[in-house]
């Protein structure tokens, strides 16, 4: 009997080194700085994505709406420069009766800087051009974007069209 008792604290004890183990290996391999640099760069692509056809969208019904939407999608220059957007802006950007809309097509980090917060981004997005009473025109365009992290998450600090098809 007294071998029988020993042998169930060892298989306790067995038990319950192996689950500490375990425990203590998933806590390291979830905290592992690969796994946390895979998500924080997911986490900057798919906000780059979607500020970057943010930024390519605007109805013209609502002008004020789409200026609002594009200063909650940036910030540091790209947002001081939106700001400044003036009532004469504003008005042509009505008076042209366009809807814009843009997609995101393919968008790749090139860079990440996790400590820093920042990230550059390229991407390539169609931009569907509507007019009332004509047909929608369809342009595609590349980007450089520059991203930074704020405390309401990932916001565009630069965004420039880069020349299509030159060398």
């Amino acid at each position: 009997m007294a071998a029988l008792k020993r042998g169930a604290a060892a298989i306790t004890l067995a038990a319950a080194v192996f689950a500490g183990w375990s425990g203590w290996s998933w806590y390291a391999s979830a905290h592992e700085p690969a796994v946390t640099y895979g998500a924080a760069r997911d986490e900057a692509l798919a906000s780059g994505r979607t500020l970057v056809a943010e930024l390519n969208s605007l109805d013209y019904h609502d002008v004020e709406g789409g200026l609002g939407r594009w200063l909650s999608a940036s910030t540091g220059p790209l947002h001081d420069q939106l700001a400044r957007t003036d009532a004469r802006t504003k008005q042509a950007l009505a008076a042209n009766s366009t809807v814009s809309t843009g997609r995101v097509l393919d968008a790749a980090l090139s860079e990440l800087d996790e400590h820093a917060g920042t990230a550059k981004m390229l991407a390539s997005v169609e931009i569907t051009m509507a007019k009332q009473g004509v047909a929608p025109a369809v342009k595609r365009n590349r980007f450089a974007a520059a991203l930074s992290r704020t405390p309401d998450g990932w916001k565009l600090s630069a965004l420039d069209q880069l020349a299509v098809g030159s060398r």
